[in-house]
Formats: C-alpha cells, sequence, structure tokens
C-alpha cells in the first residue's frame, strides 16, 4: 500500500528533510519445502532471488498510474513505485527539481527502504530520463535498464508539441495543461476505445498534482543545454548494463526513429509497439509487461 518515508532534502536546507510517497510490494510467500533426511527445508520466498524493480512515472503521472502493473510485476520480484520531487503527493522542496538532483532522490530513498543493490530500473517519459540518468551516473546499483517513451531527440514535431505545453502552463492551472497535452501523450487508438477515461484522466492531474511542482519539471528537466552531460545522447555514452528501449509507433514525443537510435547508441534491445503511442505501459499494457520481464530474467552473459 502507498506509504511515506522521510529523506533528506539538501534543497530546503543542510539538516532539512522530505516525505517521498512509495508503494513498495514484495512476492508472494510460497510454504516451505518439506524437510528431509537428506534435504535442508528451503525458506525462500519466491523472487527473492530476484533483484528489486523500482518504477518511476511521466512527469504528471503518480503511484495510480502504476495500477495495472505494480500487482502483477510483484508476482515474481520485489517491486518499488515512487513519486519524484515535484510529483504528486511527494513533500520535497522544488526549488532545485533537475535531473542530478533526482537521482540524489532516488539513492537517498533506496537507502532509506534498505533496498537490495544492485537493482534493475524502469522509468516512462520523464522517469526515463531519470533512470537513464541514474544508470549513467551510478553504475554500481543497476543491474538492468528499461526505458519507455524516450527517445535520443524529440523532431521538430516533438519539441513543437512541448513548448505548446509550456506555454499552457501559462494559465496558472494544470487543467490547460492536462487537455492540451492528453492528445499528444496517449494514442487515437486508445483514446478513442477508452473515450469515458478522458475527464478521469484529466481530473487525475489536476487533483493528484501540484502546479508549482509541475512547472518546476517542465522548466528544470525538459531540456538540457547542450553540451551539458545531462542530455539523453550524453548520459547514454556512460551506461553500461544491459538496457531495453521502448517505444510506440504513432509517438510524436518519441519518434520510433529517435527510441530506435537510443537502443543503438545504448548497444540495447528495441521493441516498438503497434499503434500505440507515447503512453505504452497504459495502451499495450500485457505486451509491455510481458517485455520487461521477459529481458529482466534473461540470464546473465557468461564470462568468456
Amino acid at each position: 500500500m502507498p506509504d511515506f518515508v522521510s529523506i533528506s532534502d539538501p534543497v530546503a536546507g543542510e539538516s532539512a528533510t522530505g516525505r517521498v510517497r512509495f508503494d513498495l510490494r514484495r512476492p508472494p510467500i510460497e510454504p516451505p519445502i518439506e524437510p528431509s533426511l537428506d534435504r535442508k527445508p528451503d525458506l525462500r520466498t519466491k523472487g527473492n532471488s530476484s533483484p528489486p524493480l523500482v518504477l518511476l512515472g511521466g512527469m504528471t503521472q503518480t503511484l495510480a498510474s502504476w495500477g495495472g502493473q505494480i500487482r502483477p510485476l510483484s508476482k515474481s520480484r520485489p517491486v518499488l513505485a515512487y513519486e519524484a520531487r515535484g510529483q504528486g503527493s511527494t513533500v520535497l522542496s522544488i526549488e532545485r527539481a533537475d535531473l542530478a538532483q533526482h537521482v540524489d532522490d532516488l539513492v537517498s530513498l533506496v537507502h532509506a527502504l534498505e533496498l537490495p543493490t544492485p537493482f534493475d530500473l524502469c522509468g516512462f517519459s520523464f522517469g526515463a530520463r531519470v533512470c537513464l540518468s541514474v544508470a549513467a551516473s551510478r553504475p554500481q546499483l543497476v543491474r538492468r535498464l528499461v526505458l519507455s517513451g524516450l527517445g535520443i531527440d524529440r523532431g521538430v514535431v516533438g519539441r513543437l508539441i512541448v513548448q505548446g505545453w509550456i506555454a499552457a502552463l501559462g494559465t496558472g492551472n494544470l487543467e490547460a495543461l492536462a487537455r492540451i497535452s492528453l492528445p499528444d501523450i496517449v494514442g487515437p487508438a486508445y483514446l478513442e476505445q477508452h473515450a469515458d477515461l478522458v475527464e478521469p484522466m484529466v481530473t487525475a492531474v489536476m487533483q493528484r498534482n501540484s502546479f508549482e511542482g509541475i512547472r518546476a519539471l517542465f522548466l528544470q528537466t525538459l531540456e538540457a543545454p547542450e553540451g551539458s552531460p545531462w542530455t539523453t545522447a550524453a548520459l547514454a555514452e556512460r551506461v553500461r548494463c544491459p538496457t531495453l528501449v521502448m517505444g510506440g509507433a504513432l509517438d510524436r514525443l518519441a519518434p520510433p526513429t529517435e527510441v530506435a537510435e537510443l537502443a543503438r547508441r545504448l548497444g540495447g534491445r528495441h521493441v516498438t509497439f503497434p499503434n500505440a503511442g507515447h503512453t505504452i505501459p497504459i495502451e499495450a499494457a500485457t505486451a509491455w509487461r510481458e517485455a520487461v520481464l521477459a529481458f529482466l530474467d534473461e540470464d546473465e552473459p557468461s564470462a568468456s
């Protein structure tokens, strides 16, 4: 169940602390094997041999956005989802909310929850940029990396969309942003099939986030200056762990060619989901989850 944990918040002050909202699920416990004369009882819980999986969603997403994924994913491994600085109900200063700070926050959260390392990281969109940043700057912590909805670049259309979002923030409320961004984020096929979910989606963005927090994330994480070590291209050069990069065929924010190029530079696996837009963990939920689990459960390559 969702809960809060305290972590240090150096942005707010030298000895300040804040609270991160998280949901940590563990695999179900299997009954112990009956002991025998020639075998010791095995009291391991299901999935104990699998590293934890850490999930981080898109900019306006919260724990609820993982509602359809966290339970099935946690059948075989511990799964941690959390709301980052500026997201949802997490309480941390937003005076600084750049990628470097998000890396430090994730490390502090992992330590506070005593999560075993190395762990697997899985991020979507904004969350993918944070996860890529962690894998690049703290490689000893990450075993495998899954990125969804992130390309090496956005392309002209993607940049225009983001500029429109930033302009919408000038209204001073989240409703305009939610309504303008929804058809850019969710693919047309999914919207047509789930038209009844449009208003609940807009309401969720408004009720579960703060305008100030989302504005801080938009202004501080969307674009890294050219030549910065925090551009997607610069981060990709420093990642050494096995990587899976996934995107939607209809995604205008992370176009398929840009997603494929990111995968190439990472030397990673690449999957494109047909007829899906940006939000592939929602639009292609089952296929996305199956791809994630297949990648995480692969045997490690043997040393030659």
